[in-house]
């Protein structure tokens, strides 16, 4: 059997894990239909795999006793000895997607760690195998309509070291009751094969798009600014007021949204104006709209402070820990307890809250630290994953505020909302010093893929202040100056130089997906707004980083991108080191003019001629037809 044999229909070892017992395949009765379909039957439960006429295949599990169980995974697995000839570590790079914003994905070796991942992690949602020197690749991958759980890709090594063979596993984590007689789809799989994993990434986001809603494919990417990355928790009525008019004045029409994030509100849990926003949420957002703009708003749904008498009053109402406790996290702005979203009375405070903001003015919402909820072990009821409480949750906001406004998902799993929401977070949070910016856009080329087919992608803040785009000498709020350490590196090293901000503005807008600004504008000089003003003069449709499964792709990304009726070609350097880069020659045989992207001057560039790259910086043209 070879990688590219891979079928879901034929798992070599399928495995059922219930909270006190784990059912073999070995020990099951098997049955092969000639419909494509494979079912495998224990005493109490029955593991069916179907495949469609798409070649999707779907996995169901049915308790066919009389007793709920409590189901935690079910595992199917491909060892390293089933395949021939044997799969070596060393040949093989690995596409390794998280679950959410808050890890950083990309391509990875499967033997040893890289400097961002350890290589133990299991991809979630989707994962790419490549082989190195004949790029062939294998996909595998979850659609829509996703099950109640999460689906993981697992490297299943046959040596301790992990510098050996490896097989591939599929796990299907859906920790909840099944009750006696119910039947629980669990996922729908794909295993496509080819020669270029970008190739399939293409095909895989195709099939995810013809399963979405019509109108989360049709919105286009949307613009605005938001009050978080400068002015953070000590936002006042007045700073969103003022980057209203003074965006009013430098960019008209080309924003839309003007967001208020954390700071105004009067405790987590409590969604109403502070004491920073005395005249109300509804006299803002009338104040926004009096410039042009349609009002946002930040909530965290689910997060309520311990300080609170919303919580005193309603211990019934959150989640808690593996042994009944409540479940909290300690944040920066206190002891955090969890709302209980299978609670009736959440469902009924939560629905109050989202109508209430919807009804003072609000037409975009950004709802984030969701994902907290995944740590949760005990609820109001146990029939559902914390992934479907999640789902639940995004739902009942969707109703509250209606199809025509805008949802943001701030860091829930994808797999919990693709399909309800608009738009997506694809990065951790940017912050002005390179080390943000590096992982950032390691993160925005990893899920390139995701721009018009889940919805919009937000790759977090456009952002461009720096000493050269502005006299503000105090670019955030006081902090500690620290080195790099081995991780993310969170405001680690210096701070933004212009080169750095102009790559993080091109890759922004080469994903094709939401630009959202993020400095104070009223403190930018002419430089600043200039370089703004360039992302936000048309789009473009998502880039496509063509070399992602090639050698340095992750440090050197050469990515494309279609605007009208031309093409945008950008080179990347992510090292510390001048490295040189090769315009392909495709698109150089094609070109009849390179634009330089800032300039907008003719530039004479060679076909085959190696461009020497300083570190952290890219170069970008338009490449104009013959």
């Amino acid at each position: 059997m070879k990688l590219q044999q891979i079928t879901v229909l034929e798992p070599s070892s399928p495995r059922v894990i219930c909270s006190d017992r784990t059912l073999n395949g070995k020990d099951a009765k098997f049955e092969a239909g000639d419909d494509g379909k494979r079912i495998w039957r224990w005493d109490t439960i029955s593991l069916k795999i179907a495949r469609g006429t798409d070649e999707v295949c779907s996995v169901a599990i049915q308790n066919d006793g009389p007793r709920d169980i409590q189901l935690r995974k079910v595992c199917l697995d491909w060892p390293a000895a089933v395949f021939s000839p044997r799969l070596d570590t060393r040949e093989y790079i690995e596409l390794h997607h998280t679950r959410s914003m808050h890890e950083v994905p990309g391509v990875r070796p499967l033997h040893r760690p890289s400097e961002w991942s350890d290589g133990t992690e299991p991809s979630e949602m989707v994962t790419v195998l490549a082989h190195r020197a004949t790029g062939e690749a294998t996909l595998l991958g979850a659609l829509p309509p996703f099950g109640d759980g999460f689906v993981r890709f697992a490297i299943l090594h046959a040596a301790p070291h992990r510098d050996g063979d490896f097989g591939v596993g599929v796990q299907l984590e859906s920790s909840r009751r099944l009750a006696a007689g119910e039947q629980l789809t669990l996922a729908h799989l794909v295993v496509l094969s080819g020669k270029d994993g970008v190739a399939l990434l293409e095909q895989y986001a195709s099939l995810i798009r013809d399963r979405v809603p019509e109108r989360l494919r049709s919105r286009g990417r949307v613009t605005g600014w938001n009050s978080w990355d400068y002015y953070a928790g000590a936002v006042a009525e007045a700073d969103v007021v003022e980057n209203a008019i003074v965006s009013r004045k430098r960019y008209g029409d080309k924003l839309t949204y003007m967001v208020i994030d954390e700071g105004y509100e009067k405790q987590w849990g409590v969604w109403e104006g502070g004491w920073k926003f005395v005249d109300g949420l509804a006299a803002l957002c009338e104040k926004i709209r009096r410039q042009g703009y349609e009002p946002g708003i930040w909530t965290a749904p689910l997060m309520v402070n311990m300080y609170t008498p919303l919580y005193r009053e309603h211990p019934d109402w959150f989640v808690g820990d593996e042994v009944g406790n409540v479940y909290s996290r300690s944040l920066a702005y206190g002891p955090m307890a969890i709302l209980d979203i299978t609670h009736p009375e959440v469902v009924k405070h939560l629905e109050k809250v989202f109508t209430s903001l919807r009804q003072a003015g609000f037409t975009y919402f950004k709802c984030d630290f969701t994902h907290y909820l995944v740590g949760a072990s005990t609820f109001h009821r146990n029939d559902m994953t914390t992934a479907g409480m999640l789902r639940e949750l995004f739902r009942l906001i969707r109703r509250c505020i209606g199809d025509e406004a805008y949802l943001l998902s701030c860091g829930a799993p994808y797999e919990s909302v693709i399909g309800i929401v608009d738009a997506h977070r694809t990065t951790g949070d940017i912050h002005h010093y390179w080390s943000h910016i590096r992982q950032n856009v390691r993160s925005m080329f990893a899920r390139w893929w995701m721009q018009g087919a889940i919805g919009n992608t937000d790759p977090d803040f456009a952002i461009v202040r720096c000493s050269e785009t502005t006299d503000d000498t105090q670019l955030e709020r006081r902090a500690p100056q620290l080195p790099h350490n081995l991780g993310k590196n969170w405001k680690r090293g210096r701070e933004m130089d212009l080169e750095e901000a102009k790559l993080l503005l091109l890759a922004c807008y080469m994903t094709g997906g939401d630009i959202m600004l993020g400095d104070a504008l009223g403190k930018l000089n002419d430089v600043g707004h200039r370089l703004l003003s360039r992302i936000l003069d048309e789009p473009v449709e998502r880039g496509v980083p063509i070399n992602q499964f090639r050698c340095d792709g992750d440090d050197l990304p050469i990515v494309v991108a279609q605007g009208n009726g031309k093409k945008l070609m950008a080179l990347f350097n992510l090292s510390d080191d001048y490295r040189p880069q090769t315009i392909p020659a495709e698109l150089a045989s094609e070109a009849g003019a390179f634009v330089e992207f800032w300039s907008g001057e003719r530039e004479d560039v060679p076909a085959g001629t190696a461009i020497v790259l300083a570190p952290h910086s890219a170069k970008a043209w338009w490449i104009c037809d013959r």
